[in-house]
C-alpha cells in the first residue's frame, strides 16, 4: 500500500499562493477562512544582508499525530492509508487539534465549528491525481508521491536534496519533508 508524502522544496517556492487559492478553490472554502495552507514569509537579517523565506507550511500529515491523539470525538482521525481528515460531523470545535499540533499547521474554521488541515486531497489521490496545490504549483516546489516506493520522483528527490521533516525531536513522524529544514525550523512563528 502507498504511503504518500510530501516535499517542499523551499528554494523553489516564489510566495505566488497558487497553492493556497487552489486549495481553497477545491475545498470550497469561503472567502476569510483560514485554508488549510499558511505561506509564511519572512525576512531575516540586517541591512545589506537581508534574506527573504517563502515556503508553504500545512498538516505534516503524521505518522503519531498529536491532533488525533487529543480529538475525544473521534473527528480527527486517520484513515486506512494513515492519512489525517476531520470529519466536520462529529467535530465539537473545541480547538484542541488546533493546539495540540506542534507544527501550528491546524486552524479553526471561522464559525468555529470545527478544525480543519490538509488531508493530502483525499479525493483527489483517490482518484489519482495529486493534491490540488501540487497541481497549481507553476515552479514545482512541491512533489508529492509515495515514500515507500524508493524509485518514485518524491523519494529520489528527498534522498538528492536531503530533505527531512522539521522538528524530528517532536517523534510525530511526519510525511511533509522540507529541503533546508534547519533554516525553516527557525523560521516558523510557532515554534520555540
Amino acid at each position: 500500500m502507498p504511503r504518500f508524502g510530501l516535499l517542499v522544496v523551499v528554494e523553489r517556492c516564489q510566495g505566488c499562493n497558487g497553492c493556497v487559492v487552489g486549495c481553497k478553490n477545491w475545498h470550497a472554502d469561503e472567502a476569510g477562512e483560514p485554508g488549510r495552507i499558511k505561506l509564511i514569509d519572512t525576512t531575516t537579517g540586517t541591512f545589506p544582508d537581508v534574506e527573504r523565506w517563502l515556503f508553504p507550511l500545512i498538516c505534516m500529515q503524521c505518522r503519531y499525530p498529536a491532533c488525533v491523539a487529543v480529538c475525544r470525538f473521534d473527528a480527527c482521525v486517520a484513515d486506512e492509508r494513515g492519512r489525517i481528515v476531520i470529519n466536520r460531523d462529529r467535530c465539537v470545535g473545541c480547538g484542541l487539534c488546533v493546539l495540540a499540533c506542534p507544527y501550528g499547521a491546524r486552524a479553526m474554521r471561522t464559525d468555529g465549528k470545527a478544525g480543519d488541515g490538509c488531508d493530502f486531497c483525499l479525493d483527489r489521490v483517490n482518484e489519482g491525481n495529486p493534491p490540488y496545490c501540487v497541481a497549481t504549483c507553476p515552479t514545482g516546489a512541491l512533489i508529492f508521491g509515495d515514500l515507500n516506493d524508493p524509485d518514485s520522483e518524491i523519494s529520489r528527490a528527498i534522498r538528492r536534496r536531503k530533505a527531512r521533516p522539521l522538528f524530528p525531536v517532536y517523534r510525530t513522524r511526519p510525511r511533509v519533508f522540507y529541503t533546508r529544514a534547519l533554516k525553516v525550523e527557525k523560521l516558523i512563528p510557532r515554534a520555540t
